[in-house]
């Protein structure tokens, strides 16, 4: 039987009261009276006003909306999954109530849905009133089935927001799930649905407008001086745990571009953390850069002293120069760890 739905739009919500009407009224004034566009909303537990907000919502579009809310707060990786689970659409789109669709967006989603039926449609975003912030590199405005390019495009635009990809709900029905408990969930999940997709559409067009609040997980990981989250940056370097390996099941040797640009999103977040670390003031003695780049190098399909090896054949003399200072600097906090734990004994 046909889903009722063709599009269910998936909105975690968590202390958003400032925000969510205005993301729910982006949504409706594009559908109208189209009956075949659902609003799945669950609410994790929130402690402001959303859930009232919700609630009016639910009562106001009955035939639209679904409403469910946790008992305690379990985190946007579990309002995800339930999301999926609530959903009833062929399609699904995860949005988040902070941020809103930009018109035109879901007419021109629509057109693509009707005209080529893609697993996964990819589209741009806005994080300012003027400029679009791309997501995809490759063939835009085709039905394409070179999964190769997908991963390579994605993982060369470092975009792996799933608020970005409107997917079939069919692609997540045996995996993969955001992991509970673990920040970066976009990481974890993401590259192993682009791996799931036969065939893909990209819209370089702004669909989403996105708001970088004050206090969210990147501010907390970025923008903190002198200390490093060890836990927070564990989670980072743990999220492609598994993904060179299913690339390879499913890609094989034939895609080195692929492989280039996996490893290069990992150790340039393996620079990052390694500057982030050689910044801060640490409390752990025994805390190592060396272990955030056995876990980094372990997702990547590159050994990074290969990598550096392709940079500078590409003329990327500054990512060089970069990964050998961070390689460097784990080095020396590996002798440096070892030194003291020597003492200690």
């Amino acid at each position: 039987m046909a889903p009722k739905f063709w599009l269910s739009i998936l909105l975690p919500v968590y202390n958003v009261e400032t925000y969510l009407a205005e993301c729910f009224e982006s949504i409706t004034q594009q559908v109208g009276d189209e009956t075949g566009v659902q609003i799945v909303i669950v609410d994790d537990a929130s402690t402001d006003g959303s859930w009232a907000i919700a609630r009016a919502l639910r009562d106001q579009y009955p035939q639209r909306v679904k409403l469910v809310g946790h008992d305690v707060n379990q985190g946007v990786s579990a309002a995800r999954n339930r999301l999926l689970a609530e959903a009833d659409g062929e399609y699904i789109w995860f949005v988040d109530p902070d941020d809103y669709l930009l018109p035109g967006a879901l007419s021109a989603l629509r057109v693509i849905v009707t005209e080529t039926a893609p697993d996964l449609i990819l589209c741009d975003y806005r994080k300012s009133r003027l400029v679009a912030t791309r997501s995809f590199y490759g063939a835009a405005k085709q039905l394409s089935t070179d999964i190769g390019q997908l991963v390579t495009g994605v993982f060369k635009s470092r975009k792996m927001y799933c608020w970005l990809k409107i997917s079939r709900r069919s692609l997540w029905a045996d995996g993969p799930r955001f992991p509970d408990g673990k920040i970066f969930e976009d990481i974890a999940t993401t590259p192993w649905l682009l791996l799931k997709a036969r065939h893909f559409y990209y819209m370089p067009s702004p669909w989403i407008y996105y708001r970088r609040r004050t206090g969210s997980i990147m501010d907390s990981v970025k923008r903190k001086t002198g200390t490093f989250d060890a836990r927070k940056h564990q989670d980072l370097a743990e999220a492609l745990t598994g993904f060179k390996e299913a690339l390879h099941r499913k890609l094989g040797q034939s895609q080195p571009s692929a492989a280039y640009n996996v490893s290069d999103f990992c150790a340039k977040e393996f620079v990052k953390t390694g500057l982030r670390f050689g910044r801060a003031t640490h409390n752990a003695p025994s805390l190592s850069l060396k272990c955030y780049l056995d876990l980094f190098e372990k997702c990547a399909p590159l050994t990074f002293d290969h990598l550096t090896i392709e940079y500078l054949k590409r003329l990327r003399f500054v990512r060089y120069l970069l990964l050998k200072y961070a390689l460097n600097v784990a080095k020396a906090s590996q002798k440096s760890t070892e030194g003291d734990n020597g003492r200690a004994q």
